[in-house]
């Protein structure tokens, strides 16, 4: 084919076929008379792929399947690919629909043995402006990658280091930040598919990603920050040590970006990272010999702890504290802090002894060395949304730093976000705090005074904190401490929840903001032992609740309620006639889906609380309802609770206190919609009525008349027959 363009369907004859966009080839005229007829179709899609409607073009992307599989792999190589990329420049929407297929494509090109062809238009797609358009087509190139991989790992190393490589490379060195975007997103698959005997490939790969974290443009350095624990994660399955050696040092670069936006990027990525890291193998300066030692050593003598070293954590770095908490490391093998220079308190000072090679360095040591000051300076970060990001990210970084930087630094640096000045840092810190407490709860006391028990530690330092949430004069911060305070009960245990914990949730359930109210009532069943201690107090909670003029509220404290049922009892509800009033009250609220939700929930008061219970509380209030309510949207609530009530109450109750009211009230009252909800009702509870008899002189006489000609409403004659066919055939 001489020029790219739209490929001729296939003809009858191969030795006949047009060229592409010549007169008389498919593109041109999809009527030709020497196309067989058969691939006509094929045609009319080819031509859907140049029209100017949006639409048809995004039809026929969408069917490149088809018109792949009717050119044959090799056309499809040849002739369809070249037309597509002329296409790169059309509407986002159309350029969407490519990506995901071309994904999906792989077959159509003849297989993983070919995969390579459509690495080009994907790289042409990755590079365009539209955001949506680089993400998909970056996941796109991954389905590929991982469609060879799973075909054959030798395949898919080849297609790496031949094709997937020289792209890494091009669009990372892209003029336009846009491809440089694209091209963070594959260094991690990219790394992880290198042959292993390809290092030098592999060194570059870092190389490349070093230098899109250090790039003039903040959107390509967020890219990099938000990819750095993907790419992390790579390297540690192929040569862990490298984590500390290559990535560290970029981590830190990034910990110290400009932009904002940068850094609570870091944030999120800060405890796949720390996880990752293996002891000893931080990047460390060769030790000096005795020799080498001796002048510094008698230098030190007559002031040894002024000379802060790093050596004893193995990075032999020299490490100044800044007041904001941020730690500058230096790496030369001449940039050591002089004797003179005053080192800070957090910086653990060393012998002389520990810079020899052979000192064991504590596990954890390093890790904690590069870590702990990262989240210090987040904490203080001037920027609130990377201390709501710390906040979010605090659990985690637990997890993956252990129990003793838990103690010794992230329980400080949680309490000072739950006091941060920004209520959105000290929301997302609320949301937390059972996360944290769990974590803290399960430390051991260690064989210094200061290490106490997690238990005592919380009631100490973290209690007095969450005391001051409970007043926060932020509405969403209550509101989150609410939603989350609940959790702590089962980590103190019963006396430290009755002594500390019970007094916060009386003022939360006494809040004004009814979210506050609300997120304390719908996690109770979480702690079962303080419904006891707090049941006098839940009364004129749920009440001004179920009253709230907001009726999502009446909504989600009517989904409560038979949880509430379940924990505090029957004796309760009987107690409190307000509370079972509210549940009728309900009934007639001007909202249906607070009426229709009150049916329900009569339905599980009465599972909860059984049927001789609601016999009592429940059937004759819905009975009266329906005759003494004259707004019919109320007695067609009613109707409803009948066929709701009627799977949950034996059948006798339904045969002689629902049936007749429905037969010989509601079938007849004068409002149609009435009539065809008896209807409805009727069919609901035919299979709950056991009697053949009941069935035949009852039910089946009021549907036929309803059902008859006499009837002029037609959706009730409809309802009517709808019930009468699913009645069993008469005896």
């Amino acid at each position: 084919m001489a020029t790219p363009a739209a490929p001729a369907a296939a003809p009858a004859s191969p030795t006949s076929a047009p060229v592409a966009g010549a007169p008389g080839s498919v593109a041109s005229d999809a009527s030709a008379s020497n196309i067989d007829q058969s691939l006509m179709p094929i045609a009319v899609l080819l031509d859907e792929l140049k029209n100017e409607n949006v639409k048809l073009r995004m039809h026929a992307t969408r069917r490149l399947k088809t018109i792949a599989a009717a050119l044959g792999p090799e056309r499809t190589r040849c002739e369809l690919l070249p037309f597509l990329m002329e296409t790169i420049d059309d509407e986002d929407e159309v350029l969407l629909v490519l990506s995901d297929e071309l994904g999906d494509f792989v077959g159509a090109v003849g297989g993983v043995d070919h995969a390579a062809a459509l690495l080009e238009p994907l790289e042409s797609l990755s590079m365009v402006e539209e955001t949506c358009v680089r993400d998909r087509a970056v996941e796109a190139l991954r389905r590929i990658l991982a469609t060879v991989v799973s075909e054959s790992v030798d395949r898919g190393a080849a297609l790496h280091a031949s094709h997937l490589f020289p792209l890494l490379r091009r669009v990372a060195t892209g003029d336009w930040f846009t491809s440089r975007i694209s091209a963070c997103a594959l260094f991690a698959c990219t790394y992880r598919g290198l042959p292993v005997q390809r290092v030098d490939l592999r060194t570059e790969c870092l190389s490349l990603f070093k230098q899109l974290a250090s790039d003039d443009t903040p959107m390509v350095r967020r890219a990099a920050a938000s990819n750095l624990g993907d790419l992390a994660r790579a390297v540690a399955e192929v040569e862990p040590s490298l984590i500390a050696s290559e990535l560290v040092p970029i981590f830190c670069e990034l910990v110290d970006d400009e932009q904002d936006s940068v850094r609570l990027l870091v944030v999120e990525n800060a405890a796949a990272v720390a996880a990752l890291i293996i002891p000893g193998t931080a990047p460390v300066k060769v030790p000096p010999t005795i020799e080498e030692e001796a002048p510094a050593a008698d230098a030190m003598a007559g002031d040894k702890t002024a000379a802060g070293s790093d050596a004893a954590s193995g990075s032999g770095a020299a490490v100044a504290t800044s007041e904001g908490g941020a730690s500058e490391m230096s790496d030369g093998p001449n940039d050591a802090a002089p004797a003179t220079t005053p080192v800070a308190t957090s910086v653990v000072l060393v012998q002389d002894d520990d810079l020899l090679p052979q000192t064991p360095v504590e596990p954890n040591q390093q890790r904690d060395d590069f870590v702990l000051p990262v989240v210090r300076k987040f904490v203080a970060d001037k920027s609130w949304r990377v201390r709501y990001m710390v906040a979010d990210q605090l659990s985690d970084l637990c997890d993956a730093l252990g129990a003793r930087a838990t103690r010794s630094e992230l329980l400080p640096s949680f309490l000072r976000l739950l006091k941060d000045g920004e209520p959105e840092v000290r929301t997302a810190a609320a949301f937390k705090v059972t996360h944290i407490a769990r974590r803290v709860a399960a430390l051991e006391s260690g064989p210094d005074a200061s290490d106490v028990a997690g238990a005592e530690l919380l009631t100490r330092d973290m209690l007095p904190v969450v005391r001051e949430l409970v007043r926060d004069s932020s509405q969403h911060v209550r509101a989150a401490l609410a939603g989350n305070i609940m959790g702590l009960a089962p980590v103190l245990g019963e006396a430290a929840t009755a002594s500390e914990l019970l007094e916060m949730i009386l003022i939360l359930l006494k809040d004004d903001f009814p979210d506050v109210r609300l997120n304390v009532i719908a996690r109770l069943d979480k702690v079962s032992f303080v419904m006891g201690m707090v049941s006098n107090e839940l009364l004129p909670a749920i009440v001004e609740l179920a009253e709230d003029r907001n009726w999502r509220v009446r909504l989600a404290i009517i989904e409560h309620m038979p949880l509430l049922a379940r924990q505090l009892g029957a004796d309760f509800f009987d107690g409190n006639t307000k509370l079972g009033s509210q549940c009728m009250h309900w009934l007639g609220d001007c909202v249906y889906s607070i009426r229709d939700a009150a049916t329900v929930n009569l339905r599980a008061l009465t599972e909860v609380f059984g049927v001789d219970w609601a016999k009592q509380h429940i059937v004759p209030q819905v009975l009266q309802q329906f005759a003494s309510s004259t707004n019919y949207l109320y007695r067609m609530t009613a109707l409803q609770s009948f066929g709701v009530l009627a799977a949950v109450l034996p059948a006798e109750t339904v045969e002689k206190s629902f049936l007749p009211v429905i037969v010989e009230r509601a079938c007849k009252d004068p409002v149609p919609n009435i009539r065809f909800g008896a209807a409805k009702t009727l069919q609901q509870i035919i299979p709950y009525v056991r009697s053949v008899d009941v069935r035949d002189a009852l039910i089946r006489p009021s549907l036929q008349t309803l059902a008859s000609d006499g009837e002029k409403d037609k959706d009730v004659s409809f309802f009517a027959h709808q019930a009468l066919a699913s009645m069993p055939a008469a005896a």
